[in-house]
């Protein structure tokens, strides 16, 4: 009976152990997804600027004004990747890696929790952009120039632009890259004197561009487009440590990266979310089991307080009846 009773013991300060680690992973957990939480803000705060710099009634001046508040808010970011701390232990600079928690009363009974790297450098966004493929060229006749825009996965939107014959190159791109960009399809178009680039949101899958190319035909001979040809995408990857929203072209690639940002955030959360649920029901589970591995270890080592009232009992009146008789014995003569 004692060797079972010291190994439920054993068993039994093991699981209020486990508790307290399983305990100790979700302050962890919260203490993690807390600082996630403010960096989500600052990601929608600077989503908020960017949007707001990509507006065409916005000066240099203005663009600029707002990239300094942007770049504050990245070195926010990194403070607090680098600063978030539980027990001494960084949690979101990327030296945390993968820790297991002991939530059980044996050996590698243990839950693991990885936590990535959430600097302004490490958060990062696919897109897609191309350059016009050749300058513009001067409207010399009035007619129509037809862009052809091609969907990854779907059929091509085409748009019309028509040009009036004494439009410079600069306004031609103007019109070409104001006409894409009506259209609505997931691109920006830009341009730098007589000079178009693009900028792609990424397909549905996140493996190609969502726009497959851009076609420019001058089918009115106008002499406008006919140097732009047909451009197609290439894959960028900016950090949001890169991003700059001092011009329109980099405030839209700026949403591009931040919502791939926001959504390495939010798949973290998810996790850590997730663990934490996790944690909640092992210690409900653990405090189960000790309630029933101590009742088990008190049926072998408690006292039997009925049997033994009932010993003591017969006991008393049998010590009574005895000095009764032992007082008789006494009095005879």
């Amino acid at each position: 009976g004692l060797q079972i009773a010291n190994r439920l013991t054993s068993q039994v300060n093991g699981l209020n152990v486990a508790t307290k680690n399983a305990n100790d992973g979700i302050s962890l957990a919260q203490t993690a997804e807390g600082a996630l939480q403010q960096s989500t803000n600052i990601l929608q705060r600077m989503r908020d600027l960017s949007l707001q710099s990509a507006n065409g009634s916005n000066s240099d001046s203005e663009r600029t004004a707002l990239n300094g508040e942007v770049k504050q808010l990245q070195k926010e970011l990194d403070r607090i990747s680098n600063t978030t701390t539980f027990g001494g232990r960084k949690l979101l600079d990327g030296s945390f890696g993968v820790a297991s928690f002991q939530v059980g009363s044996a050996a590698n009974e243990i839950i693991s929790v990885g936590i990535d790297e959430m600097s302004a450098e490490s958060l990062n966004g696919t897109y897609f952009k191309a350059d016009g493929g050749g300058a513009v060229t001067a409207a010399t006749a009035s007619g129509t120039v037809d862009i052809a825009i091609g969907i990854t996965g779907g059929s091509a939107v085409n748009v019309k632009v028509d040009m009036k014959g004494n439009e410079t190159a600069e306004q031609a791109a103007a019109k070409i890259a104001a006409a894409v960009n009506d259209a609505n399809v997931g691109i920006g178009a830009f341009t730098d004197g007589e000079h178009i680039s693009y900028v792609s949101k990424a397909s549905a899958d996140g493996t190609s561009s969502a726009v497959s190319g851009v076609s420019i035909i001058d089918t009115g001979n106008t002499g406008a487009g006919t140097t732009a040809g047909t451009t197609t995408f290439t894959e960028a990857n900016d950090t949001v440590a890169k991003i700059d929203i001092s011009t329109a072209k980099g405030a839209q690639s700026a949403v591009l990266v931040i919502d791939e940002a926001i959504k390495q955030i939010d798949a973290q959360r998810a996790d850590l979310g997730a663990v934490k649920n996790r944690f909640d029901n092992t210690i409900n589970n653990l405090k189960n089991i000790g309630e029933n591995v101590s009742a088990a270890r008190g049926r072998i080592e408690d006292t039997d307080f009925a049997a033994e009232t009932a010993n003591l009992t017969k006991n008393q009146v049998l010590q009574q009846a005895g000095t009764a008789i032992l007082a008789q014995a006494n009095q005879l003569p």
